[in-house]
């Protein structure tokens, strides 16, 4: 046999041990390690969805709570000496309030800004401008149901508005002709409690009204 044959053997020999090497390393790598997990692929098919909140009948029930309120003014009629003022005089009412449209300045940039009728808490008492209205009814001298539309702001003071906020706003209402009114107010619980107080200057019977506003959302 001629050198150059046992070469040629050899050569073959070793590839063919090579080749085995490799197939065995690759058979190897293929069988899973137990002690090591995997985790899977996130799936693609899964969308994010913001929260878009809507009327329900538990929503509906608690409009239906009124908050209290104390009506201060004064009165005049007219006596046989002419007109008289017949003093400051007080009333009971309650009020009844919802949020046609809001507008939260408050909320994380990925949330949508606006509210309709269902206004969670963190969106109006964390910053927030809205359309209001209220109704209410006033006994006493005043003895009269009246809607008040309205443009309140919403302003935190601690912990984004959840500890205390406060509010300023303006609203009409039809009263010996249309008369305009403001209020101010502060609020905790994340707006489920407060106090607010409505000024009317130019309008006697009705020149102030602390309102405990009670609501949920």
């Amino acid at each position: 046999m001629s050198r150059r044959s046992v070469l040629v053997g050899l050569s073959c020999l070793a590839a063919g041990l090579l080749a085995g090497d490799q197939a065995r390393a690759d058979a190897a790598s293929s069988v899973p390690d137990p002690d090591v997990h995997h985790a899977p692929l996130p799936d693609t098919r899964l969308g994010y969805q913001p929260a878009a909140p809507r009327p329900t009948l538990a929503w509906a029930a608690f409009q239906l709570v009124p908050s209290p309120e104390i009506a201060v003014g004064r009165q005049r009629h007219v006596g046989p000496a002419g007109d008289v003022d017949a003093g400051p005089r007080a009333a009971f009412g309650l009020r009844w309030q919802l949020t046609p449209v809001l507008w939260s300045f408050g909320v994380h940039p990925s949330q949508s800004r606006w509210r309709t009728f269902v206004v969670d808490p963190l969106a109006r008492q964390s910053g927030s401008i809205e359309l209001s209205a209220s109704f209410e009814y006033i006994g006493g001298h005043v003895d009269r149901v009246l809607a008040r539309p309205g443009l309140r702001v919403y302003l935190p003071v601690a912990h984004k508005g959840e500890y205390l906020s406060v509010s300023l706003g303006t609203s009409v209402y039809a009263y010996e002709g249309l008369r305009v009114a403001y209020d101010v107010g502060a609020y905790i619980l994340a707006g489920t409690l407060g106090f607010q107080m409505t000024v009317a200057p130019a309008h006697a019977p009705l020149a102030g009204i602390a309102t405990v506003r009670l609501r949920y959302f």
